[in-house]
């Protein structure tokens, strides 16, 4: 993977960290909460080969120091947005998992223009997509509840490592303080008239009924591969990326 530019814009008062690798359209991909770009590593080559791949890590993410402002969808929305502008980026196509999808649907929502096709995976835009003992271990996440693996790769790259349980926390804050404007409303959902792809995992912490509403909702039919949350975009993602570029129409012909 050539042609890799790294570095960091001053967005919203956030000392923002983005990647971005190889030429072509704009592909925009949106990390899970708690995750690093890093996450996107097992498909990111093959993506690479047909598209500039810009890589966002959001406040307290990664690279990306925490500031003293509670995490917000609705707020991870407008820094992306802000950060795609600062990047000369005027249209993309976007790819959000996880939370990343949730920050996805608000750039959406706030910037209809910038957004070319939209892929979600698992998903949510309100807090009840999420079987309920999920929506308990978010209110009530502790740092020792995540694979020792997240908490490695924040270590990693983190610009205060010792910062991972407050990130945790802020979290679980976001989860038990849930703001209105950090999700959509079902009329704003049907609004959305991009082209979209709507993935979960067939033993994912989405509920399936949910998932094949909000399928419904935005015109779209709901794609189920095999594996668990983390499992289908880690070590069984063949399935995922095959979907993701039949979608993003990414041939070896192009």
């Amino acid at each position: 993977m050539s042609d890799i530019k790294s570095g960091y814009k001053n967005v919203n008062g956030l000392n923002m960290y983005y990647e971005i690798h190889g030429n072509g359209e704009p592909l925009v991909l949106l990390h899970g909460q708690f995750a690093t770009a890093r996450m996107f590593d097992p498909i990111l080559p093959e993506l690479v080969d047909h598209r500039q791949v810009v890589l966002i890590e959001q406040q307290g993410h990664g690279h990306t120091p925490d500031i003293d402002r509670p995490l917000s969808f609705a707020q991870m929305g407008r820094d992306t947005s802000e950060l795609l502008n600062q990047l000369g980026i005027a249209e993309a196509d976007v790819f959000g998992y996880s939370a990343g999808g949730t920050v996805a649907l608000q750039l959406t929502k706030t910037n209809p223009n910038l957004i070319r096709k939209l892929a979600l995976a698992s998903t949510v835009y309100s807090m009840d997509g999420y079987f309920p003992y999920i929506v308990e271990g978010l209110k009530h996440a502790s740092a020792e509840a995540f694979p020792p693996q997240m908490k490695q790769e924040y270590e990693r790259v983190a610009p205060h490592p010792e910062n991972w349980s407050k990130l945790i926390a802020k979290g679980a804050e976001m989860a038990n303080n849930v703001s209105k404007e950090d999700f959509l409303e079902p009329a704003e959902l049907e609004q959305i008239i991009v082209p979209v792809l709507l993935i979960i995992g067939d033993n994912d912490i989405i509920r399936p009924e949910y998932a094949h509403d909000m399928a419904k909702l935005l015109h779209t039919k709901l794609v189920v591969v095999t594996g668990n949350h983390a499992s289908y975009i880690s070590t069984q993602y063949q399935s995922l990326l095959a979907h993701l570029k039949s979608f993003f129409e990414l041939s070896i012909n192009q």
